[in-house]
């Protein structure tokens, strides 16, 4: 799940922009490159930068590459859009340098024309901050994968998708719990594969005596050191030294047909995700910030195989083509059901989260007239939550257009949730008695709140997408009295991680933890520089002290990756997702290690142009 840093794009870009070349110029020689290299070994390529993402820190292999994910699937378009192909060598160490190179190119000739006003000295007039604000989101939009795990979008595929089910086996000639089950049938076989190969090899590099105790054994046994690897106890380790990691995506036809679904069906849900080469070659350019035809059709045939790249691909293909589909077919039924399940999710994850005697109000009105979606009382606590599904548009080219139609698309969503949020927490904070209505019920009296019952009000904008540095730091586009607090927004995702992840961690003092992090939370905004509202969890998690501190610091404050390793290394072993992948095995696995502690310094703002003068590292 990776992403491009601010400061290093920025730095890139800035001087990217004094040689820069046009998109068509670069995309020119990218395919003169690609031209000579077989489809098998591209293919292959672009499945190692998947999974070696793990290593991108050490591996020569990420040199030129800023969005291994999203530069993977652009490569595969441009391959299959190239013209008279020779296919006459493999992708080597050497051409992958111009090959990546180029590909860097193209990402920051797209990412410089938004424009440097000021010699790139941003945020000096109004129209600076506009340029700041497209900027943040077209880092997020374009370089960032989607940042979840593989099992909340099965669990969103399931949630809308599925109570249209005759619809899409109308259209597609599958049903979607087939779809699913053929997507998990290929993920054992990746998986199988990574662990007969990979793991195995890695297990005997770190256990150097258990490598010995099985040599010695073998050589009890009278096998000659050259019939080793012919061993049961080695199968699929020589091979997987001297092959490219990326074939543990390769698999026969006879192993993908393998699986529990009627012949017809099977072939029906093969055909939906099978790559069509002719989608490429019919388009008229393949620009970089377009849909990759590789995202919604991720399974690829060839020679008598099948490249099936992780199951993330796939999972996202399905609810993207599914969630399309059903928009155009259905689009008032299918967005109402698909609203009042998402609000549904949002409450099923509270209620899990506090205390029995927690008191939950949906749909309810204080003041008679306006409906809200969800109050919750703990204790003398209040939280105030508007849910939101709302879409997001990609960023215009042009700053300033960009601008507008991100503001547009903020104000349908956060800046509407925290307009609900703030009649509501008005009213609660006046020192008056509450009373509490069922909107949906003819005003029908649900609880009478006593005054002296109000302590804390806390107000959250919980929003089905992630929007990124807009979200995380809301001084950027909300508009509010200046003297009022701000409220927490955050994408459902990441809420759901962090409410697990608190339960897990924290027990029984979870709730009140909840609410020290929405208290120091807020202090963060107008000097945060965050993509990733996990990685601000991540820092209260392991070091809520430092991160308490640098709420209240007057000076700007960077997130890293590093701090979002915390909820990896526990999903690891167990996060708590409900039906949860591999969750018997996973109790077994070691925890993994991430780091604890991370270290505070000063940060020159000229170099880095944002106003910024300490990061987080």
């Amino acid at each position: 799940m990776s992403r491009l840093s601010i400061e290093e794009a920025f730095h890139k870009m800035m001087a990217a922009r004094k040689s820069s070349r046009k998109q068509e110029e670069i995309m020119a020689d990218l395919k003169e490159e690609l031209k000579s290299v077989k489809e098998y070994s591209l293919l292959v390529h672009t499945m190692r930068l998947i999974i070696e993402l793990d290593n991108r820190k050490t591996s020569r292999l990420y040199d030129n590459i800023c969005s291994p994910m999203k530069q993977a699937m652009y490569l595969i378009d441009i391959y299959y859009s190239v013209t008279g192909r020779t296919e006459t060598e493999e992708l080597t160490d050497s051409k992958w340098g111009k090959i990546s190179c180029l590909l860097d190119e193209m990402e920051m000739a797209y990412f410089i024309s938004i424009g440097f006003p000021n010699n790139g000295d941003l945020f000096h007039d109004e129209k600076d901050e506009k340029i700041g604000v497209s900027l943040s989101s077209f880092l997020n939009y374009f370089s960032s994968a989607n940042l979840c795990y593989i099992e909340q979008t099965r669990d969103r595929i399931i949630r809308d998708c599925k109570p249209f089910d005759d619809v899409i086996q109308g259209k597609y000639g599958f049903s979607v719990d087939e779809a699913i089950r053929f997507i998990l049938h290929i993920r054992d076989l990746n998986n199988s594969k990574y662990t007969d190969t990979v793991l195995k090899s890695y297990y005997y590099a770190l256990h150097p005596e258990e490598w010995e105790k099985l040599t010695t054994d073998f050589e009890r046994r009278g096998i000659e050191p050259e019939e080793w690897a012919l061993q049961p106890e080695l199968e699929g380790l020589m091979e997987t030294l001297t092959t490219n990691p990326g074939e543990i995506f390769v698999h026969s036809c006879k192993d993908v047909m393998d699986v529990d679904i009627e012949a017809e069906r099977l072939q029906n849900i093969i055909r939906f995700f099978k790559y069509d080469r002719q989608k490429p070659l019919d388009a008229e350019m393949i620009y970089y910030a377009d849909k990759h035809f590789s995202e919604d059709y991720p399974l690829f045939e060839v020679d008598g195989q099948y490249v099936c790249p992780i199951e993330k691909f796939f999972f996202e293909a399905l609810y993207n083509r599914l969630n399309t589909e059903l928009q155009d077919s259905l689009p008032t039924k299918y967005k109402q059901a698909k609203d009042a399940a998402f609000e549904k999710r949002i409450l099923e994850m509270f209620r899990s989260f506090f205390p029995e005697k927690t008191r939950f109000f949906t749909s309810y009105t204080v003041d008679g007239h306006s409906e809200n979606d969800l109050l919750i009382q703990c204790g003398h606590n209040w939280l105030v939550v508007e849910i939101k599904d709302c879409s997001f548009r990609a960023p215009f080219r042009d700053p300033i257009k960009a601008y507008e139609r991100i503001r547009s698309d903020f104000s349908k969503a956060i800046q509407y949730g925290y307009d609900q949020c703030k009649r509501v927490e008005d009213i609660l904070l006046a020192g008056n008695d509450v009373d509490v209505y069922d909107a949906k019920k003819n005003n029908r009296l649900l609880h009478h709140i006593r005054s002296k019952d109000i302590e804390d009000v806390w107000t959250v904008i919980v929003t089905d997408y992630k929007y990124g540095l807009i979200q995380t730091d809301l001084s950027r586009l909300l508009n509010k009295e200046e003297n009022d607090l701000y409220p927490w927004a955050v994408c459902a995702d990441d809420l759901e991680v962090l409410l697990l992840m608190m339960r897990k961690k924290l027990k029984g003092i979870a709730p009140h933890r909840f609410f020290e992090y929405l208290k120091f939370r807020e202090y963060f905004h107008g000097h945060l520089v965050c993509f990733d509202e996990l990685e601000l969890a991540g820092w209260y998690l392991c070091d809520r002290e430092q991160f308490k501190k640098a709420s209240e610091a007057d000076s700007v404050v960077m997130t890293g990756q590093e701090m979002g390793e915390i909820f990896d290394a526990y999903y690891q072993t167990g996060l708590g997702f409900q039906d949860e992948l591999d969750i018997d095995s996973k109790r077994h696995y070691p925890s993994k290690n991430y780091q604890k502690s991370f270290q505070i310094e000063e940060h020159d703002a000229r170099k880095f142009h944002t106003g910024s003068d300490i990061a987080v590292h």
